[in-house]
C-alpha cells in the first residue's frame, strides 16, 4: 500500500507540474505575440520544453503504476512516440525563433515590446521557481532520485534572458534611445539555442533508451550484494532495469536450494523483492524469479554455517 500511495503521491506532482508549465507557456505564448517580444515568444517556448519534459515524467509513472510488468523495447513505448513528437516540434519552434530574431535583428528594429512582456516574464519566473520547489519537495517525500538525464536548470537562464532582453528594450524605448530595441530579438535568439538544444536532448535520449536498462557497475554491485544478504538466496543469476520515469523496475533471477518447497521459493522470492522496495525508494517494484540452484557439491549457500548442514538434508 505504501508503494501505491508513494507512486500517486509521485503522479500527482507531475501532473500539476505539467499543467501550471503548460499554463505558463501558453500566458508566455499569447502575451508574447500581442507584445510582439521575440525574447518572450522564445521563452514560451522553453516554458513548452519543460513542459514536454513533465509530460513524459508523467506518463512514465503513470504506466508504471498502472502496469509496473510491462515489458518491450522502449522504442515501443507510446511515451517514447510522444517524446520524438515533442522534441520535433521544439526543434521546428526554436530554429525558426531564431531565423526570425536573426532577420529583426539584421533588418533592424522600430519599436521596443510593451511593459506587459516585462512583468509577465519576471512573474513567470517566480511560477515556475514555485512549481520546481513543489515537485522537488514531492519527489524528495516519495524517495524520487532527482533527474538522471537533465537538471542543468536551462529554463532560468532562458528566463533571465529575456528578462534582460525585453527590459533592455523598454528601458530604450522610455529614455528615447532605438538602438536598445535590438536586445530583445537579440535574447530571442539566444533563448532559441536553449530550446533546440532542448530538443535535440530529448530525441538523443530517446535514441539512447535502449541502453538504460543496463545498470551501472556500482548501482549493479550495490543491488547485487542487496538480493545475497537475504536469507534463503544461494546464488544471483541475473538483475535487469527498467526505466518508468524517476522510478525504475528490477527483473532479478535467483537460485535458491533445490530442496526446499514452492511455497519456501515464494517466501524467498517476496522477501528479496520487500528488500529492495524498501531500501532503495526509487525501486517501484522487483520481478523475483526462483530458480533451483545446481544440488552438485560443494553446494554454495548465504545462510549461516550451523544451518547449512539443515539445508543440504
Amino acid at each position: 500500500m505504501a508503494m501505491e500511495q508513494r507512486s500517486v503521491s509521485a503522479e500527482r506532482g507531475a501532473l500539476v507540474s505539467l499543467w501550471g508549465l503548460l499554463g505558463l507557456s501558453i500566458v508566455k505564448g499569447t502575451v508574447g505575440w500581442l507584445t510582439g517580444s521575440k525574447a518572450l515568444l522564445a521563452d514560451a517556448c522553453q516554458s513548452a520544453a519543460d513542459c514536454a519534459g513533465s509530460v513524459t515524467s508523467y506518463l512514465g509513472i503513470r504506466k508504471a503504476r498502472v502496469d509496473p510488468n510491462s515489458t518491450g523495447s522502449p522504442r515501443q513505448k507510446p511515451e517514447s512516440a510522444v517524446v520524438i513528437v515533442l522534441s520535433a516540434m521544439l526543434l521546428v519552434g526554436g530554429i525558426e525563433i531564431g531565423i526570425s530574431s536573426v532577420r529583426s535583428v539584421a533588418n533592424g528594429v522600430d519599436e521596443a515590446p510593451g511593459v506587459g512582456a516585462v512583468i509577465v516574464i519576471a512573474a513567470g519566473i517566480g511560477v515556475r521557481e514555485g512549481l520546481v520547489r513543489y515537485k522537488r519537495s514531492r519527489d524528495s517525500k516519495c524517495g524520487i532520485r532527482g533527474d538522471r538525464t537533465v537538471d542543468n536548470r536551462s529554463d532560468i537562464f532562458a528566463s533571465l534572458t529575456a528578462l534582460v532582453g525585453t527590459s533592455g528594450a523598454v528601458v530604450g524605448d522610455l529614455y528615447d534611445m532605438p538602438y536598445l530595441y535590438v536586445l530583445d530579438p537579440a535574447a530571442g535568439l539566444v533563448i532559441s539555442v536553449f530550446v533546440v538544444r532542448m530538443g535535440y536532448r530529448m530525441t538523443a535520449d530517446v535514441l539512447r533508451t535502449s541502453d538504460r536498462g543496463a545498470l551501472d557497475e556500482t548501482d549493479a554491485q550495490t543491488l547485487l550484494e542487496a538480493v545475497q544478504r537475504v536469507e534463503g538466496v544461494v546464488a544471483v543469476d541475473e538483475v535487469k532495469a527498467r526505466e518508468h520515469g524517476h522510478y525504475i523496475i528490477l527483473d532479478v533471477v535467483i537460485r535458491v536450494n533445490p530442496r526446499i518447497s514452492v511455497f519456501e521459493g515464494q517466501d524467498i522470492a517476496h522477501r528479496v523483492r520487500r528488500q529492495l522496495t524498501k531500501r532503495f525508494l526509487h525501486i517501484m517494484d522487483a520481478n523475483v524469479q526462483v530458480q533451483p540452484y545446481d544440488p552438485g557439491f560443494p553446494y554454495k549457500s548465504n545462510h549461516h554455517e550451523e544451518e547449512l548442514s539443515s539445508l543440504l538434508q
